[in-house]
């Protein structure tokens, strides 16, 4: 029994333009792939970094520091310290790995930022902004530069302690001031 097959061609003729457009929309997926691959390479390299600093594995090769290994494999500082930071969010649970696969990098250390406070790592130093003012009297501020924290310490009482004082120095100042006018 002999079976015939019949060959139609039932592909309809495409134009130029919906090549065009077809072809645009094969590299478009192409580039989501490969960025996907990318980000999936990068959160692995995070848990890598991570691992290695936590359990200092640095060492074994007699690097100093994980800076100077970080060097060595060419990472730059502040993208090795954006992954680690990545890496202990997801860890910690504040991000999820499909975040970072969604919305990149930047995008989640604003998460970050944000779910942390203002700055990742607190500072150290006192939160109080310097207080900056003129003094006419060289010699006064000449003590005052050598004695900051007696400065301060001056200020502070005189403020929360001295309040009368303050108050008689305030009424001086004002009517210097008035005499000027």
């Amino acid at each position: 029994m002999g079976v015939e097959v019949n060959k139609r061609n039932l592909a309809k003729e495409i134009t130029p333009e919906e090549r065009i457009s077809i072809h645009y929309n094969k590299l478009k997926e192409k580039l989501k792939i490969n960025f996907q691959k990318e980000i999936f390479c990068k959160i692995e390299a995070m848990k890598v970094l991570k691992e290695i600093k936590d359990k200092e594995y640095y060492k074994l090769d007699n690097y100093a520091s994980f800076d100077d290994f970080a060097k060595d494999y060419r990472l730059a500082r502040t993208q090795t310290y954006k992954y680690l930071k990545i890496a202990t969010a997801i860890e910690e649970g504040i991000v999820e790995e499909k975040y970072v696969i969604n919305n990149g990098i930047n995008n989640t250390m604003f998460l970050i930022r944000n779910k942390e406070g203002v700055s990742i790592k607190k500072s150290k130093q006192n939160p109080l902004r310097p207080l900056r003012f003129q003094l006419k009297c060289p010699d006064a501020y000449a003590f005052y530069k050598r004695n900051a924290k007696l400065t301060s310490f001056l200020l502070e009482k005189v403020f929360l302690d001295e309040q009368e004082f303050l108050s008689k120095i305030i009424n001086q100042f004002d009517s210097i001031k008035k005499g000027k006018k």
